[in-house]
């Protein structure tokens, strides 16, 4: 896929789909695998993903909306894709149907609030001074 298509079919995924159209834009790095994952254990996997994004007060842009747009997608398989973007840092999760003719769902986690979670982790272990 290239990136004009991947814009194009951004235009309806939402707020998270915006933000990741831009970064696109902005020149960001995007990859499509066409192999095909199997939807209801990304529905769990992404279920507790939002919990704890909740729980950890991280700022996802869309996480919920992406969980239940997978959820009423009624599709087997999906494929995925992703979009990070260096300013502001952002890694989007892009679901797509096996044609990859619209993007299902969209989400955007801070890659800033992951970092600052690793760096805790990375100084309670002893790992990193600090």
């Amino acid at each position: 896929m290239d990136r004009e298509t991947l814009v194009q079919l951004l235009a309806t995924a939402g707020k998270a789909g915006h933000a990741c159209r831009q970064a696109l834009a902005a020149d960001a790095y995007f990859e499509i695998w066409p192999e095909l994952v199997e939807t209801l254990p990304l529905i769990r996997t992404y279920q507790r993903r939002a919990r704890l994004t909740r729980r950890k007060n991280v700022q996802p842009l869309g996480f919920d909306e992406a969980v239940t747009q997978l959820e009423a997608c009624e599709l087997q398989h999906l494929i995925l894709g992703i979009v990070r973007s260096a300013e502001p840092a952002y890694h989007f999760q892009l679901f797509l149907p096996p044609d990859a003719s619209r993007v299902v769902a969209c989400l955007g986690v801070s890659c800033n609030q992951w970092r600052a979670d690793l760096q805790n982790i990375l100084r309670k272990w002893q790992w990193v001074e600090g």
